[in-house]
């Protein structure tokens, strides 16, 4: 998360999104949606604090606004 969020990735190419968390650990990504959520929503929270909409939460509204 922290390389992340200092636009230092290593092995992802920097969005802030779950996909590239899971680069950025080596992992599937669903071991962080499904095995281990705490991380997952401990993610979610830094995006939001740093003031912008995770992605799902964008996928979503636009979804809404079609239907």
């Amino acid at each position: 998360m922290d390389r992340i969020f200092s636009d230092t990735p290593a092995r992802s190419d920097g969005p802030w999104t779950i996909v590239a968390l899971a680069a950025e650990a080596g992992v599937p990504r669903n071991a962080l949606t499904q095995r281990h959520p705490d991380l997952r929503n401990e993610f979610y929270d830094r995006v939001r604090a740093r003031g912008q909409t995770p992605d799902h939460e964008k996928r979503l509204r636009r979804q809404i606004t079609k239907l």
